[in-house]
């Protein structure tokens, strides 16, 4: 993007994006807040940038290979688009893929958390943490699930984002606008492959 200029704000104690390379692609982008991010939830993590781009790019919000490799934190929209004419703050749109009432299955994914697992957490019924989460009923045909929950009343599995964390990347591209021309066929034009909806592999 040489010659383009990208002005930009920062919230009280935000990061700005950075790039971790002279040949990276992609713009860090860091927690401007803690965030926790329990079992099955998605929350929007802040950044606290604001940007104004030129009018003819956008940013795209796209996950880091070593968070998505490490974790089961995924960008839920990925990868999410941010328009020339936003003013808003970025956030990421993320979500915590672990199970809320399978302790086992989380612990296969980090068996370092069987390290003295009976200090660190409970096993309560789902139907407790249910009522005290929504205030309603967990259905009887549901009242066998369990949950295990630490000291602080969090889920086993709960992510705890710190400020600072670098939490996604920003890419940046210039979109293109082709002029939509209605027609009775297709037929002849361009290349038609043949086949249906994902055709093209086995």
């Amino acid at each position: 993007m040489c010659g383009d200029h990208l002005f930009f704000t920062l919230d009280d104690g935000a990061i700005a994006p950075e790039r971790s390379s002279n040949d990276a692609a992609g713009y860090d982008l860091f927690a401007s807040e803690d965030v926790v991010i329990r079992p099955q939830e998605t929350v929007l993590v802040p950044t606290g940038i604001r940007m104004a781009m030129p009018p003819d790019m956008e940013a795209q919000v796209r996950p880091r290979s070593g968070l998505s490799l490490r974790t089961t934190l995924r960008i839920a929209n990925a990868p999410g688009t941010i328009d020339a004419d936003y003013r808003g703050m970025v956030a990421i749109i993320c979500q915590n893929l672990l199970p809320l009432t399978e302790p086992v299955a989380v612990l296969m994914k980090y068996p370092e958390l069987a390290k003295d697992f009976s200090n660190r957490y409970k096993i309560i019924p789902a139907s407790d943490y249910f009522k005290q989460e929504t205030g309603l009923a967990l259905p009887s045909d549901l009242m066998f699930q369990i949950i295990a929950i630490d000291k602080e009343g969090y889920p086993l599995g709960t992510y705890f984002i710190r400020k600072g964390d670098r939490i996604a990347q920003l890419v940046f591209s210039r979109p293109v606008f082709p002029e939509w021309i209605e027609s009775s066929s297709l037929k002849g034009k361009g290349y038609d492959r043949g086949g249906g909806f994902g055709s093209t592999g086995r």
